[in-house]
């Protein structure tokens, strides 16, 4: 089995970062999209800001919610 990191980004005005409702509707909907697509999730899910090669408008935050997932490794053998 194989660990890769899984995520998603969300641009927001700066001040969502703070709030609890919203950084837990976040994570709700990165365990729901991974449990959708039959992955294990194996550590604990992450928000943080996430700085990019371009910066955000003013006022506005890039998050990045991340976790990592356990992949099965199917080798197909040649026969």
């Amino acid at each position: 089995m194989t660990r890769s990191t899984y995520f998603i980004e969300s641009l927001v005005p700066s001040w969502l970062m703070h709030d609890g409702g919203y950084r837990a509707a976040l994570t709700q909907h990165l365990r729901d999209r991974l449990t959708l697509q039959g992955y294990d999730i194996v550590a604990p899910i992450r928000i943080r800001p996430e700085a990019g090669q371009v910066p955000p408008p003013v006022g506005m935050l890039m998050l990045r919610v991340e976790t990592e997932v356990e992949e099965f490794d199917i080798e197909v053998g040649e026969d």
